[in-house]
């Protein structure tokens, strides 16, 4: 039977509840036009909402939707997952049941505000498709972000958590630019593991026009060559240098483990003693190596018609030659990784939205930032990261429909973690956590409209 189109009657569960744990790109209300460089490029940018609310100069409106559903892994029937996906903020609480129940997204959707802005942030708990017997209420948690007000945490025992067929409105205000990591409080164990978390990251004032140090906009005839798309934090330099946090384009890395025991064990209202987790799937964006560098919301799967529409976001990292790459990485799984990227050294910039700088306030203090080949990354923890590498003609290269390029891998460097379940693919050897970084010879690809974008 498939289990993305039918609903099982299930019982009530008596289930263990154990555990603690201790926004398809939105973006901002500023961003910058782009030229494209080759017009009948396509791109694929990982699901952009379609009835979000127009954003006003400091304001920035969304809306998650808490469900669930079921995602594809490599080896398996397709797994049971919980998750946010986004919706419109203004529809009412019927229409985006009637939409998106039982339509999970994992991970949830990438979400980019912009520092000083009003965020308000609707979650709306529609319940469950395949576990219709369940009424877990659910929360939003921005992990690491200073948050004043206890109301708006997301901790259940200091906040509000949102029932079934209910809408909360959460309000922040991020004073602190850099990458965070959100997730659901409620049953936190049980709820991260199922799938309902994502990246939110904050852009610095820098980055607006007549800021000091703020980048040139990127308009219609201007190549914006030499001329950054945005900053990571408000470092104050306004010449890209070793110190600088300037980049051209970003990638969202939010890396996770899978044991499916719990997600199989919920949706057949079987216990899951958590004492027992051991993982057997290691995931980048809610996917495994090969599915990684598929493209965004990929069409075609060959083991789903589907494809990977639950799993819309992709890590496949394109870029042109001698870009500033920003990559995001984020860890919301309970093991600790180490992160590979051979032969492209990366600037290590900030670490838990925090630039590695002493003051960081100060253009002048000491510089923190240090240069690697492998990221040490735990269990909630983000890392700033930026590399920046040259079109190599004399190393081997691969071609795809936009050009040749140099390729590297960013991988897990623990071996048992590059497997799908013990197997691994047979083309490549790889499973698990893995992705590529391809290294265009030129600049064949258009400025970047939206964190993730790839492109056929």
């Amino acid at each position: 039977m498939d289990k993305n189109s039918s609903n099982k009657g299930l019982s009530r569960r008596d289930f263990l509840k154990l555990g603690s744990l201790g926004f398809l790109a939105l973006s901002g209300g500023r961003a910058l036009p782009a030229l494209a460089r080759q017009p009948g490029l396509a791109r694929l940018v990982p699901g952009r909402t379609p009835l979000r609310a127009a954003q006003q100069a400091g304001t920035f409106t969304l809306r998650l939707v808490a469900t669930d559903g079921h995602i594809l892994l490599p080896g398996r029937d397709p797994l049971y997952m919980f998750g946010f996906r986004a919706a419109d903020p203004v529809a009412s609480i019927e229409a985006v049941t009637n939409e998106f129940k039982g339509m999970v997204q994992s991970p949830s959707p990438i979400i980019g505000v912009d520092q000083e802005d009003d965020v308000y942030l609707t979650l709306t708990n529609i319940g469950l498709t395949f576990r219709p017997d369940l009424d877990d209420s659910h929360t939003v948690h921005w992990h690491g972000f200073r948050n004043p007000v206890a109301l708006f945490d997301g901790v259940p025992e200091v906040s509000i958590a949102v029932p079934v067929s209910r809408d909360f409105p959460y309000f922040f205000k991020p004073h602190d630019p850099g990458t965070y990591i959100y997730h659901c409080h409620f049953e936190d164990t049980e709820h991260v593991q199922m799938g309902m978390t994502g990246v939110v990251f904050v852009r610095p004032a820098q980055n607006q026009t007549g800021a000091p140090g703020a980048p040139v906009a990127r308009l219609a005839g201007n190549s914006g060559v030499g001329v950054p798309m945005g900053y990571v934090y408000n470092d104050g330099v306004s010449v890209v240098s070793t110190t600088s946090t300037a980049y051209d384009r970003e990638f969202t890395l939010l890396l996770n483990e899978i044991d499916n025991n719990p997600h199989d064990g919920l949706e057949a209202v079987q216990e899951f003693i958590w004492s027992n987790y051991k993982p057997n799937y290691w995931v980048i964006n809610g996917r495994a190596w090969p599915d990684t560098i598929r493209p965004n919301n990929d069409p075609y799967f060959e083991y789903s018609p589907g494809g990977l529409n639950r799993q819309p976001i992709s890590s496949l990292i394109q870029v042109n030659s001698n870009d500033r790459v920003l990559l995001r990485i984020a860890n919301l799984g309970y093991e600790q990784h180490t992160m590979q990227l051979a032969g492209i050294p990366m600037r290590v910039i900030g670490h838990d939205a925090t630039l590695l700088r002493y003051p960081t306030t100060d253009p002048s203090g000491a510089n923190l930032m240090y240069t690697t080949n492998h990221i040490y990354i735990g269990p909630g923890e983000c890392r700033d990261v930026i590399f920046q590498k040259t079109f190599d003609p004399s190393a081997p290269a691969l071609t795809d429909s936009v050009g040749a390029y140099n390729r590297y891998l960013f991988l897990n460097r623990n071996l048992h973690r590059l497997t799908n379940n013990g197997t691994v693919d047979g083309a490549t050897g790889l499973g698990g956590m893995a992705t590529e970084v391809r290294v265009y010879s030129g600049s064949p690809l258009p400025d970047q409209l939206e964190p993730n974008e790839t492109y056929s």
